[in-house]
């Protein structure tokens, strides 16, 4: 007989930060599948760090009315987040899927959901799970979308980006480089700084060299345009070294999600903004047209199979292991995109 678990956001981070105890793992009702609809067993569960915000409630940040990423970035204590996964169907009475098919979808962190079939989209073919996350889906989009929609870089500009080993740092690395800029990334470990320089990009050990230093040895007559998923003292050292007119697109601030509000060291040069003119651009994927996110697919799609991009991801096993898997993220042990993996046979009985 099927058994069926789900993750429950039990508490709240406390001053100390996430820990695998806000989380508490429970089993819960197998899923009937009704018309129009699958049965999606999941195999691997997208891990980002926006999610230590939706975590955070009302320590989070200010909300202001009507917030659209407030609204929907609020995880209320005992419930069961919704998130991106891949998952393998197990059941079909949807036109157009079949069991075994692999699907990306929206759905609640179990084991087994049922899944209306057009919130669900088939892994493309001759593509896997692991790199449709990677340098597809979400993280992806932000970071083409971010540098080529938010940041605009011209040719020969000199680009930074922070947290540039991660999923959407890395995306954003890459388009830059296609775009024809310089790239400067910076990474908290030997391994990523080495990673990120295989893959064409200068780079430095934020742990071991102050941002502020490693932008002046490498860039000593400044940079043009910044790709910050850091924010603090980053963010800091990105305006004391933009020239003239440079940009900075915001997409995180992950040095301060752990942070009180209290705590939080805030931008203490901010008065660079207007000395040099820069811009300073906040985005969220959600606001681009559907234009431009089709040019983001065609694009990165071609990267892909191309091998201009390709597949990097850090994985940790099992449904059961997932609170393990966001706290590797938050402590930066992962290169590229970090996926929770659960073995396509865990539930190979259910439909039998």
């Amino acid at each position: 007989m099927a058994t069926n678990r789900e993750w429950v956001f039990k508490s709240r981070p406390g001053p100390k930060g996430f820990a695998p105890s806000d989380f508490e793992l429970r089993a819960c009702e197998v899923p009937s599948c009704g018309e129009n609809q699958v049965i999606l067993a999941t195999h691997m569960m997208s891990m980002d760090p926006t999610m230590r915000n939706a975590m955070a409630g009302e320590d989070g940040a200010a909300r202001t009315q009507g917030s659209q990423y407030w609204g929907f970035m609020n995880w209320p204590v005992g419930s069961v987040p919704t998130w991106r996964i891949c998952g393998v169907v197990r059941e079909s009475k949807a036109p157009g899927f079949e069991k075994g098919d692999l699907c990306l979808a929206m759905v609640p962190w179990r084991e087994l959901n049922a899944v209306d079939a057009e919130n669900l989209r088939k892994v493309p073919e001759g593509l896997t799970p692991s790199a449709c996350f990677s340098c597809l889906e979400l993280t992806a989009q932000t970071g083409y979308c971010g540098v080529k929609y938010v940041a605009r870089p011209k040719e020969g500009d000199v680009a930074y980006v922070s947290g540039a080993a991660g999923a959407t740092g890395l995306i954003a690395c890459h388009t830059f480089k296609h775009l024809g800029c310089r790239v400067i990334g910076s990474a908290g470990s030997k391994e990523k700084v080495e990673m990120l320089k295989s893959q064409g990009f200068e780079a430095f050990n934020y742990k071991e060299e102050p941002v502020i230093e490693g932008l002046k040895r490498l860039c000593p007559d400044g940079i043009n345009v910044c790709f910050d998923n850091v924010g603090g003292e980053t963010l800091e050292a990105m305006l004391d070294m933009l020239n003239d007119g440079g940009v900075v697109a915001v997409c995180g601030a992950i040095s301060e999600y752990d942070t009180r509000p209290a705590q939080r060291r805030g931008v203490r040069n901010l008065f660079q903004a207007v000395a040099k003119r820069l811009r300073i651009e906040g985005f969220l994927l959600f606001q681009f047209t559907p234009e431009e996110l089709q040019d983001c697919q065609d694009t990165m799609t071609s990267w892909l199979k191309s091998g201009k991009i390709s597949d990097c991801s850090t994985f940790v096993d099992g449904f059961e292991n997932l609170p393990e898997g966001i706290l590797g993220l938050f402590k930066g042990s992962n290169i590229g995109k970090m996926l929770v993996r659960v073995p396509l046979e865990s539930t190979a009985g259910y439909g039998k």
